[in-house]
This record gives structure tokens, C-alpha cells and sequence, in this order.
């Protein structure tokens, strides 16, 4: 089933006069929407407590959770302290992701820093592999991690790299595509559905219909400069970009059932709606 809904708690949930996010579980069911992303993006500093009674009051709402990992992991890194620390960030995200009764979590590859890309690429790879085992032994094989696409040129998480994260043998390795970072990245990739198609198509030859289907989807329009991201912006956007209704009729046409999240800038709730009616419209 597809799902739909926002990254965080956005500027009209707080004029709303909520303030806490166990709140947001029946908020979100009356405006129609099923899915809600947690970010830990400065760190896992939820109590198991907390993440447990949100995820209780979302499951009898039916918003099924999922969580961002800590946005500075760097599986590309030469330092073996920092990967220990990482491979840490990664499973406290999935030890809060088990107590929320969630099984998405997303992150970002990484970046080369001073190491050529091919290089950096080559330790991203192996590391990640440690992290499936690691991931297995502990107990956490039927959750799913998802590498993202980064909108910044000098990151690592291009298409292509993040497929080659998804085909290291596990099944429960899926794509984060990150529509607004990857046409960031190319300054203007996505016009019409043709452009969108392409990517789809890619994605189903890279990692095949399974992976394609269960894929996870971060949309939002971001400005961009020569080197990529610079900032998410609201739908009211009219300079960068993308628009996001090509892309639904290219879920519809291809009947897929991805886990969309809105991350727009403070709108992301009433914009993941906006993709939601489009969607069911068609």
C-alpha cells in the first residue's frame, strides 16, 4: 500500500497548539495521512519510554513510523574509531525504530572528504557489509535500511551508488530516492514524466521489482547552486523544482507502492496531502 506523509512536525501542527509528537498519531489520521519519518538527525536521544508510547498511539491510528539515522554517518571514512561510532548511530536508530513498532530506516551514505571517489566508494561498500552482518547477528534482519541519494555533489549517494548499496545480498536493503536531492544534483533533472520515468526504469533494472516497489521516497523542492543542495523549500516554489505530479502519475501508471516523505520546509504536512489527493485523483 502506498503511504504518504510528512518528515517531522511542521509549522501547522504547532498553530494547531500541539507541541509533542505522541499528539501527532490522531492528528495525522483526520487529515488523511498513514505515514510519519522521526529524525535523529543530531542523534539518538530518544528514551525507549517515550519512543514506545508514540508508537503505540500512531499504530492505533494507523501511521506506521519510520526514522532517519543521524545525518553525520560516514560509512566512506578511513578513521576506524569514527566507523565504530557509526555502526553505533546506526543500530541505536534501529534499537528506537524496534521500540516506535516501525521497520524503515534511512541514511545518508556519506563523502569521500580527501579520498579519491572510487576509493571512498570501495570503503563504503565494505563497511556497509559489516554493518548487514552486525545487522543480522543482532537481530534486526527483518528491518529495512535505506541508503538515501544526497543533493550535494561532493556527497556520496548518486543513483548508481546507492543501488550498489541495495545489491550487497540482502533483501531487506531498500532505496531512499531522494527526488528533490537528485535534481539538485544534476541542477534540473525532472521535468515530465518521461524524466521521472528514467529513474524509475534504472531502479528496475538496478535492484529489481521487489526493492522498486518497497522503495522509499523523500520528496520536497530544494534551490540548488553549482555544487548541488542548498535548501528545501514549500510547493509554493515556483523557480527549482521538482514538481511532484509527474511522479505520482508514474506510481499510478506503474503501480507501485513506495513510502513517500514530504520534506518540505515547515509545509511538509499539508504538501505530502497535496500529494496524496493528486495521487488518488488519477
Amino acid at each position: 500500500m502506498i503511504k504518504f506523509g510528512p518528515s517531522g512536525l511542521c509549522m501547522q501542527f504547532a498553530e494547531s497548539g500541539k507541541k509533542h509528537t505522541v499528539e501527532a498519531g490522531e492528528w495525522l489520521k483526520e487529515l488523511g495521512l498513514n505515514c510519519f519519518e522521526y529524525s535523529f538527525g543530531r542523534g539518538v536521544m530518544i528514551k525507549s519510554q517515550t519512543a514506545e508510547e508514540i508508537g503505540k498511539v500512531f499504530a492505533e491510528n494507523g501511521i506506521e513510523i519510520s526514522v532517519h539515522a543521524p545525518y553525520f554517518i560516514n560509512l566512506a571514512t578511513q578513521e576506524e574509531e569514527k566507523a565504530v561510532n557509526n555502526h553505533r548511530y546506526i543500530f541505536d536508530s534501529l534499537k528506537a525504530l524496534r521500540a516506535f513498532g516501525g521497520n524503515r530506516c534511512v541514511f545518508h551514505p556519506g563523502s569521500p572528504l580527501k579520498s579519491a571517489r572510487n576509493e571512498a566508494v570501495n570503503v563504503m561498500l565494505k563497511r556497509f557489509e559489516k554493518v548487514l552482518k552486525i545487522k543480522n547477528d543482532e537481530g534486526f534482519g527483518d528491518m529495512l535500511l535505506c541508503p538515501e541519494t544526497m543533493g550535494k555533489i561532493a556527497q556520496l549517494g548518486d543513483l548508481d551508488e546507492v543501488i550498489e548499496l541495495c545489491n550487497l545480498g540482502d533483501e531487506n536493503i531498500v532505496p531512499c530516492i531522494d527526488f528533490g536531492h537528485l535534481n539538485a544534483r544534476e541542477k534540473g533533472l525532472y521535468f515530465s514524466k518521461d524524466d521521472y520515468k528514467r529513474t524509475i526504469d534504472r531502479l528496475l533494472e538496478g535492484v529489481g521489482e521487489s526493492k522498486t516497489d518497497r522503495m522509499h521516497v523523500h520528496f520536497s523542492k530544494i534551490q540548488y547552486s553549482m555544487g548541488g543542495e542548498v535548501r528545501h523549500l514549500t510547493f509554493a516554489d515556483t523557480v527549482y523544482g521538482p514538481e511532484f505530479q509527474p511522479l505520482m502519475e508514474v506510481f499510478a501508471e506503474y503501480k507501485l507502492n513506495p513510502y513517500i516523505v514530504c520534506e518540505s520546509a515547515g509545509t511538509q504536512t499539508a504538501d505530502a496531502l497535496a500529494m496524496k489527493k493528486y495521487y488518488e485523483s488519477l
